[in-house]
């Protein structure tokens, strides 16, 4: 299962990066760049921290196709046909909901305490995007009003606690991932966020 979350993050992901790439005009090799940057990123961060080597998409090379294909995919078919922006965040959200579980599962899986498994499932799932919005100077995404991080963090919460109560495997996963994408995606169409930052006076 972690397998799979991998590949369609990684997917998902370099979807978005390539999506962002396009929203600037950069050429097929920016596009991968930004792509790989995205899907990739967190990952590798994480297993950087973790000391977790081989690095995921250096053992399996599978994973480094995967992005390519993906953005590639995109590249040339939003030459055909047009994607409308708020695809891009939906898409992310997703990755956002499969990326966080799978951090928080290879940080488990190393036998790290709950804690960190939850800082290592949030920053598999936002530090991609960052690295991409920075490249691209963008706003990165974990800023914007709406819930972001607030998200990945209540799925990876639920995840683990799903475990520690002898929830099995899957039926964690799909909460953790659910309340995740639910709560991501009511932020990008119902505006939810958590409180701004307000000097007196305003």
């Amino acid at each position: 299962m972690l397998a799979f979350l991998d590949f369609f993050g990684i997917a998902v992901f370099a979807i978005t990066g390539a999506l962002v790439a396009g929203k600037k005009r950069f050429d097929v090799f920016g596009v991968l760049v930004v792509a790989l940057i995205t899907s990739l990123g967190g990952g590798t961060l994480r297993d950087v921290i973790l000391d977790a080597h081989p690095m995921v998409w250096i053992q399996n090379t599978t994973y480094l196709g995967a992005a390519i294909l993906a953005a590639l995919s995109t590249f040339f078919w939003v030459r055909i046909r047009h994607i409308p922006l708020r695809m891009l965040e939906v898409s992310d959200a997703i990755g956002l909901a499969f990326f966080t579980i799978a951090g928080a599962q290879k940080a488990a899986a190393l036998g790290h305490a709950p804690e960190i498994c939850l800082l290592m499932g949030l920053m598999t799932g936002v530090a991609g995007g960052v690295l991409r919005d920075i490249v691209c100077n963008e706003i990165p995404l974990i800023f914007h009003k709406e819930i972001y991080a607030t998200a990945a963090i209540s799925g990876g919460a639920a995840y683990l606690l799903a475990l520690q109560l002898g929830i099995g495997m899957s039926l964690a996963m799909m909460l953790g991932m659910g309340i995740t994408l639910s709560l991501r995606l009511a932020g990008i169409y119902r505006g939810w966020s958590l409180p701004a930052f307000l000097t007196a006076g305003r």
